[in-house]
């Protein structure tokens, strides 16, 4: 006789095939293996209550328990959530949650597959010559794709001994759940309304499922044209009163039927849709299915019980944690705005102007981040942050879905998913405000959108030109920032600067050397445009020495122009356009010799085949007398403590 921890629930594998969702019974697992030639890794599995069984298929989330090996041939097993579809006229439970009570058990029992689960062909009494007998078992389809079990052919042996299972063709009482829905007459077969399940329940196995959620997010209408021809195609996102979150796609004529149906804020009871993988590069959201809505979907609003699902979710990110989120991240951040610039029109590379609007967050992490607004964000919610700004008020700001940008720096964009909630009723908002009145204002915090040196003391980050190499300075990781003082002993006058791009790529500038066209226009050959203006920015190659030793480093536009004094445009025209033999050379002359104090990066990069450690020029400033003296004296007076 069996453990009482081990007993099983009595007549459980009747009462979940008949549809029982509620019962959340105790079984055992009698059979697992991993669905063979499986694009994505799966494991079906033999459920059994001691007198039937039946299969199963658990969901990915459960792989991790095989994995570890607590849950292995012989477990006894709680099904805290699952549900039973028919596929190809067969029945099979979908595992989607359970908890492990015993991790290994001796059969209990002598269980039966349910007539159902058989073949119709088969003779399930008939016994070959070493008393087992055979019988065919459901392997569930694990591509992504189908929406079908496919059927494998297994045997199991019957001799206790070994501790398999007997199957004996035991014909189970039918199991008859009670009605999920109102008796409104004679229906039709499969036309009873179907049961409302949880976001986080769906899945491609099921036949009928219905959902009821709150839309948050809702895209425009996009055209698009392939081989196919033109079409047309918006999303919407939902989230339901368990935190379920889910995309719901419509194409063509589907986008007829629901663009004007759907709206941001209210909850609809939505069925008779199909689900396929999400792409995972244009969908943020944490569910591996999205929902495309069909010529039989239907979407119908459910005005009277909206307080049960929440108007939205968050999962916010520090600001300092953007510092390392990788690029085109789309997440979730709360900062107090502390400025916010003018609305300025951008040329974008199609040709088409667009609004933007740069503005910075801070939180309590110690960090800020820019935050780029694009399109109507600019004149809806920026002018209202501008407004809040202007009358002495920093307001505290919810991004939902907003894009990481690494280019020099991490800044933070909209996109047209992205949501902005100002002074949101949040425990999150209710923290920063408490933290800002506090002291928060005043504190000191470190931008992580300018490639700049953070902001350490700098007495800590000095160095000589020879510790560079003996300490092996920039070949981590991430590189080195340091602070140089030494003086410029050479700067090379040839290509000192080149023709750069002016348009705009998001919300940075694009850069890229241009070329001369035919006609005396400027070309960018990422761009594909023609401006006849180009801009000019310094890539100056200098050397620089100390008393330890002499290096190179290269300074772009910003240092560039603190060790010339004057624009590359300026230079440039004196060198190529005025022949100027005497002012460019007086130029280039002045800076000769003169102390600076270099805030350098160090990182090591790939050139062709081989690692060279580059240093570049972040910042040059001339060398204060006064205050260099403080810091010698300082740091005599720690050094003689």
């Amino acid at each position: 006789m069996a453990p009482a921890a081990a007993r099983l629930t009595a007549n459980a594998i009747a009462a979940v095939s008949g549809g029982d969702l509620n019962l959340k019974p105790v079984v055992q697992v009698v059979e697992l293996k991993q669905v063979p030639g499986a694009a994505q890794e799966r494991f079906r599995a033999l459920v059994s209550d001691g007198s039937a069984a039946h299969q199963a298929l658990l969901a990915t989330q459960l792989n991790a328990l095989v994995k570890a090996r607590r849950l292995r041939r012989g477990s006894v097993v709680q099904l805290l959530e699952y549900i039973c579809s028919t596929v190809q006229n067969r029945r099979i439970i979908i595992i989607l949650n359970m908890e492990v009570i015993i991790p290994e058990c001796e059969i209990i029992g002598n269980p039966s597959l349910p007539p159902e689960a058989e073949p119709v062909s088969q003779n399930v009494s008939s016994t070959n010559n070493s008393g087992s007998f055979t019988r065919e078992t459901l392997n569930g389809s694990a591509g992504s794709d189908s929406n079908s079990v496919a059927r494998l052919v297994s045997k199991s042996s019957a001799n206790p001994a070994n501790g398999a299972p007997s199957f004996p063709p035991t014909i189970q009482p039918s199991y008859k759940p009670p009605p999920m829905y109102k008796n409104r007459g004679a229906i039709m077969k499969n036309e009873a309304p179907a049961r409302i399940i949880p976001i986080a329940a769906l899945n491609p196995y099921q036949g009928r499922w219905a959902i009821k959620a709150r839309v948050t997010a809702k895209g425009d209408i996009r055209r698009y044209n392939n081989a196919k021809g033109d079409g047309k195609v918006f999303s919407f996102d939902l989230l339901d009163s368990d935190g379920g979150e889910i995309r719901v796609t419509c194409f063509n004529s589907v986008v007829d039927r629901f663009y004007e149906v759907v709206e941001v804020g209210k909850v609809y009871v939505m069925s008779k849709g199909s689900l396929k993988p999400a792409k995972k590069n244009f969908n943020h959201l944490n569910n591996e299915w999205e929902i495309f809505l069909e010529a039989a979907s239907t979407v119908e609003p459910c005005p009277d019980e909206n307080d049960s699902i929440p108007t939205q979710q968050f999962n916010f990110r520090p600001i300092s944690e953007i510092e390392n989120a990788e690029n085109n991240s789309i997440l979730d951040i709360i900062g107090i705005v502390t400025s916010v610039n003018p609305s300025v029109t951008i040329l974008r590379k199609n040709g088409m102007e667009t609004q933007r609007r740069i503005m910075n967050l801070k939180d309590e992490s110690g960090k800020s981040v820019e935050l780029t607004l694009w399109g109507e964000f600019c004149n809806k919610e920026g002018s209202q942050l501008q407004e809040a700004l202007d009358s002495g008020f920093f307001p505290v700001l919810a991004v939902k879905a907003g894009k990481v940008n690494d280019f020099s720096g991490k800044s933070v964009g909209t996109i047209s998913s992205t949501q902005l909630f100002m002074n949101p009723n949040l425990p999150e908002a209710d923290r920063l405000k408490v933290w800002f009145d506090g002291g928060g204002k005043n504190a000191a915090s470190q931008s992580i959108s300018k490639d700049v040196m953070p902001a350490f003391s700098q007495n800590l980050i000095r160095k000589t030109i020879s510790q560079i190499k003996d300490e092996g300075l920039g070949r981590g990781e991430r590189p080195d920032w340091v602070t140089v003082k030494a003086t410029v002993s050479f700067i090379k006058a040839d290509n000192f600067c080149y023709t750069a791009c002016p348009l705009m790529i998001g919300d940075r500038q694009c850069n890229k050397k241009v070329t001369k066209v035919a006609g005396g226009n400027w070309c960018c050959d990422r761009c594909d445009k023609e401006f006849e203006e180009c801009d000019y920015r310094y890539l100056l190659q200098v050397q620089v020495q100390d008393h330890t030793g002499l290096t190179w480093v290269t300074a772009f536009q910003e240092s560039g122009e603190d060790i010339l004094g004057c624009s590359a445009k300026e230079l440039y025209k004196l060198k190529y356009e005025e022949n100027d033999d005497i002012r460019f050379p007086e130029i280039m002359r002045r800076s000769l010799f003169e102390q600076y104090l270099f805030r350098l990066k160090i990182k090591e990069e790939l050139y062709g085949d081989e690692q060279k450690v580059k240093i570049t020029a972040v910042k040059a400033e001339k060398v204060n007398p006064s205050m260099e003296s403080r810091y010698l004296l300082d740091l005599i007076g720690r050094h003689s403590v």
